[in-house]
């Protein structure tokens, strides 16, 4: 078994010289060798401060270089990081430090922050923000914790859009094991040439595992992105040849729409991963047109990581097969995993448990995770149609299925047929209670500047393959979706908000 911290000294055993880690801010490079003295001399003041083995830590920071140093240095002594979202709010952070118990919390040097955080958690809960101000003298650094499996090697939290985030703990056993379906089916090879810039943060599974871990595991280079900006995302790229990028389409969108964007600026694109969130098919089909790079879809999860996986996705996004060594199924909502549907129908897609690659259960949530876990298997709340030749069509979340006249419509199916229409940026498709349909389906929607009238996109779906009762019968005008601090769309205030301008009778909600 070996941990984070392993597989990063491993690397600087076999190529002590070569660029482990560049920062954006300043260009300062680490090599293998320079950085395994750092995140030793970093874990020496770390254990002056108190930390050691199976001590839970805080970290709620952006993707810059000093962030990775405390991950591996955190490692090195066996402690805990709990990977939190940096751009939560500091009252969310505080419960969330609370409810794990940490032991010490690394955050942002912001004096709003800061002092929020203080405000709610008092003096119980130590704060820093200076890191490498900790180092230490390496040489009293105590030796090298062995883990057991089945302890805890880090807690990472859920992006819900409902109620607070849920730590998800994985153990030590996962996490050589999480970075495997990068090669089996992404094609990601060991070896120097990987330079990869890091895109999506840490305290994400895709950030982490995926980009920066797989990054020093195979012993490439990792560029940080310490503040993501498609600008500067696109002259990194340029400037450092990155040939690998996994990141979710939002962020790809991003840069396709930044004024710098030329195709020749992304030459050097050699494997482009996607996941995290549906891709529009217009999106796809540009990346595949514009970028010389291999692109593969992936599907997965914090709590099971990668089960599923498309390495052809363009003209089908939304396809998806059982990963090499997964065990998956899709049964009928509610049922258990002999439930099974019928090839052409839709139910619940559910993975068997792999110890050596699921999380173990949510931090202090029994309840949550008596819900996700059952008997042997992980129920994802995705709803996934199984088709005729045994792959999947990924249709939507089990919670957001609107059920309209006797019917199961699933909004990204409809958000799919939105995001083709030139005067749509954004779009959301909600159900809101009626009495007539049981519940209405309403498309939320960001106009283009200068589109004003929502009519256009009925005879859009009219003239779409869509079948018509899932067309929205109802639409709603808005200058921005609201969103989480990990930029999923929020539905509950969009049903809020389609209720309440629709009872107003409000200009802006246009009812067919």
């Amino acid at each position: 078994m070996r941990t984070g911290y392993d597989l990063a000294w491993l690397a600087a055993q076999r190529a002590p010289r070569h660029p482990a880690l560049v920062d954006d801010r300043t260009e300062r490079r680490y090599t293998y060798e320079e950085l395994m003295a750092e995140v030793d001399a970093l874990a020496a003041g770390l254990a002056a401060q108190g930390i050691g083995n199976a001590s839970r830590v805080a970290t709620a920071l952006p993707n810059a270089i000093e962030h990775c140093l405390l991950l591996l240095a955190l490692q090195r002594l066996g402690a805990v990081p709990a990977l939190m979202n940096f751009r939560l709010p500091p009252s969310e952070l505080a419960r969330l430090m609370q409810q794990g118990e940490v032991a010490a919390a690394f955050v942002r040097d912001d004096a709003g922050t800061l002092a929020a955080l203080r405000a709610a958690l008092g003096s119980r809960i130590p704060l820093h923000t200076d890191i490498l101000g900790l180092r230490g003298d390496a040489a009293r650094l105590p030796g090298r914790p062995r883990p057991a499996p089945d302890d805890t090697a880090f807690i990472f939290y859920t992006s819900g859009t409902t109620g607070l985030p849920k730590g998800a703990v994985i153990p030590h056993r996962t996490t050589a094991n999480r970075l495997t379906f990068l090669s089996t089916e992404g094609g990601l090879l060991h070896g120097g040439h990987t330079r990869a810039l890091g895109m999506v943060p840490l305290s994400h599974a895709i950030g982490f595992y995926c980009v920066f871990l797989a990054a020093l595991a195979y012993g490439g280079t990792y560029y940080a992105l310490s503040a993501f900006n498609p600008v500067a995302a696109l002259d990194l790229i340029e400037r450092h040849r990155i040939n690998y990028l996994f990141a979710v389409p939002t962020l790809y969108g991003a840069l396709l729409s930044a004024p710098s964007y030329r195709p020749e600026r992304v030459k050097s694109l050699e494997l482009v991963m996607h996941g995290g969130a549906p891709i529009q098919p217009e999106l796809l089909e540009r990346l595949a047109r514009e970028w010389p790079a291999r692109i593969r879809h992936i599907y997965g999860s914090t709590e099971i990581m990668s089960p599923l996986s498309f390495r052809d996705p363009v003209g089908q996004p939304t396809r998806l097969r059982t990963n090499y060594a997964s065990h998956t199924r899709v049964v009928q909502p509610g049922g258990g995993p002999e439930a099974q549907v019928a090839p052409g129908e839709a139910g619940e897609l559910i993975v068997e448990v792999d110890p050596d690659i699921a999380f173990q259960g949510y931090l202090n949530r029994a309840d949550a995770t008596a819900e996700k876990l059952r008997g042997g298997w992980y129920y994802t709340g995705d709803v996934c149609i199984l088709r005729a030749d045994g792959d999947y069509e990924l249709v939507g979340r089990l919670d957001d299925v609107v059920r309209s006249g006797g019917e199961s419509i699933y909004p990204e199916e409809v958000e799919a047929v939105l995001a083709m229409h030139a005067s749509v940026r954004e779009a959301c498709v909600i159900g809101v209670p009626d009495a007539r349909w049981g519940e209405m389906v309403i498309a939320c929607v960001v106009l283009a500047p200068g589109v004003a009238d929502c009519r256009a996109l009925d005879a859009h779906f009219t003239s779409s393959a869509l079948a018509r009762f899932k067309r929205p019968r109802a639409y709603l005008r808005l200058e921005a979706l609201p969103r989480n601090a990990a930029n999923k769309v929020l539905r509950k205030p969009l049903r809020e908000a389609a209720m309440k301008a629709r009872e107003a009778r409000d200009a802006n909600f246009f009812e067919l």
